[in-house]
């Protein structure tokens, strides 16, 4: 900004007539305010004010030059208005990354509250449950469980949830209850793809002081979660998935957990953003509205 700043200076010796008082209002010394005119006049090669010892005057040069100043700086300070505005205004784009689960589960179902109470956002919502590349695909936030980023970003907790192992009724009573985790071994499962490796996510049961990871191979797969439990509801098999994903089917009864006594807390659900020493207001407003619907879905995080 020394260009600019070097500009106002300009505008206002040729105002007030006087290198003193010009230097003085904008916090300059006057050998500091003689030398920037100075190093203006040799950048432009010509010479845009006539000093004498009492005063100081316009060249035909510096006076054209001085409506150029002027317009600049209008035009400058009216942009540089409108977008501290719109940063205080929460409006604008906002490109936001979302794990699946939490954004279909989650976001989604809470959506209208954000977009009624910032009707001038424009949002884009990309689901994905794979690395988020800000830089690459233009991303504000992104909200992920577990597996956070090995980039330069803010992480913030949002909230924690537990694994849960859900059956439908109906599959139970004809394939029968197993006893314990082993005994999954001799039915049908439905398992988690992992994104972009293929590779089914192993199941887990116990505290962390006795956490047990174990693997199967069932007959389906899918690496949409909320469409897996809705095989399991449909009765293709036992599944373990989020308690927040699962709360639906097992409020209406279409799922019943077992094991509730080894489940075990999954990784935290986290939102990350770039560092930055102002977060624009659509931000912050994504940021505070993901923190409170997590928050209710999940509770505090700890």
């Amino acid at each position: 900004m020394d260009r600019i700043d070097t500009l106002r200076l300009f505008v206002r010796i040729a105002e007030t007539q006087s290198f003193w008082r010009a230097a003085e209002s904008c916090g300059l010394s006057r050998a500091s305010a003689t030398e920037r005119i100075a190093g203006l006049e040799q950048q432009l090669k010509v010479r845009l004010l006539n000093r004498s010892r009492r005063s100081v005057s316009l060249t035909p040069e510096g006076s054209e030059f001085l409506e150029v100043c002027r317009r600049v700086i209008s035009e400058l300070d009216q942009v540089t208005a409108s977008l501290a505005k719109r940063t205080e205004r929460a409006s604008g784009q906002l490109r936001v990354s979302l794990n699946v689960a939490v954004g279909r589960c989650i976001i989604m179902p809470r959506l209208a509250e954000f977009a009624s109470a910032h009707p001038d956002i424009q949002l884009e919502v990309i689901f994905a449950d794979s690395r988020a590349e800000f830089v690459m695909d233009k991303i504000d936030v992104a909200i992920r469980i577990g597996g956070l980023e090995d980039q330069d970003l803010v992480v913030r907790r949002l909230g924690t949830t537990r694994r849960v192992t859900v059956a439908a009724p109906a599959y139970l009573a004809k394939f029968g209850h197993p006893s314990s985790p082993d005994d999954i071994v001799n039915h049908r499962t439905v398992d988690f793809l992992l994104p972009r490796i293929s590779q089914r996510l192993e199941w887990e049961f116990g505290s962390d002081a006795e956490k047990r990871e174990m693997q199967f191979s069932g007959r389906f797969a899918f690496n949409d979660g909320l469409a897996r439990i809705e095989a399991a509801a449909a009765g293709l098999g036992i599944a373990q998935t989020l308690e927040f994903v699962a709360r639906p089917f097992l409020s209406d009864g279409r799922l019943v957990r077992l094991f509730q006594h080894l489940e075990s807390e999954a990784p935290p659900i986290s939102i990350l953003y770039a560092p930055t020493n102002r977060l624009p207001a659509r931000t912050r407003a994504f940021i505070d509205f993901a923190a409170s619907v997590v928050k209710d879905a999940c509770g505090s995080p700890h």
